[in-house]
């Protein structure tokens, strides 16, 4: 019986380690779900798995093993792959003089979310009334709310620079008119220009312009007017 147990131990961890590339990034022994529940599984049996257990962790922690009896008297062994966003456990179970593959569900781990700040301070200066052939402009300044706070578009400092920027412009219809993506420059200004085409209807757009950095995200909506095919004269 030893022969045939090191035998199988063998075929698993080999199959195991030559497969997928692994990753630790996970509170490891937490997301092994037999290990929660107490159950594991072949395709047709379930078994309790005993409280008295070992475990060894290989490769940095990237590969765990855990071996044990059930309450039943069945020794079982398992090897868990730690994944970027799963766990892959394979296992065998000693049952009636030969082994028997265990059956896991694959259960995606946890990953953290962390919430952005909304904590950027947008700052527009824009057409806010344009007629056909004309050409709208936005000028997007991008600052430190704590440095600026009278809201100063002119400030010369307190600005962030490479701030991820996208500008979406939509008619009436909820229909996109134009959009763009960019990043402040070395003063966080981001300048945008879009023409209004000919004989274009009056019309209120809805501009949103959202700004996004390593730690925060915020968003600002304006207004735009388009008056029709042509200024007035004198």
């Amino acid at each position: 019986m030893k022969n045939e147990i090191a035998v199988g131990i063998f075929v698993l961890v080999f199959g195991l380690f030559f497969s997928i590339p692994t990753h630790a990034e996970v509170d490891s022994f937490s997301e092994i779900s037999f290990l929660q529940t107490g159950v594991i599984n072949t395709s047709e049996n379930q078994f309790q798995i005993s409280n008295e257990i070992q475990t060894r962790e290989f490769s940095n922690g990237n590969i765990i093993r855990v071996s044990g009896q059930t309450i039943e008297g069945f020794p079982y062994i398992t090897y868990s792959k730690i994944l970027e966003d799963s766990i892959h456990t394979h296992g065998i179970i000693y049952v009636g003089g030969k082994f028997i593959t265990l059956s896991f569900e694959e259960k995606p781990t946890q990953k953290t979310i962390i919430e952005k700040k909304d904590d950027l301070q947008i700052l527009v200066q824009y057409t806010q009334r344009v007629y056909s052939k004309q050409t709208a402009i936005l000028d997007i300044k991008v600052y430190d709310p704590e440095q600026n706070k009278l809201n100063d578009y002119n400030l010369n400092y307190g600005f962030l620079a490479n701030t991820n920027i996208e500008v979406i412009v939509l008619n009436e219809n909820n229909e996109e008119f134009y959009s763009t993506t960019g990043i402040t420059n070395d003063e966080g200004l981001f300048g945008v220009n879009f023409s209004i085409p000919e004989k274009y209807p009056q019309e209120t757009m809805i501009i949103t312009i959202k700004a996004d950095d390593e730690d925060s995200e915020s968003s600002r909506i304006l207004q735009m007017f388009t008056l029709g095919d042509t200024s007035p004269k004198g």
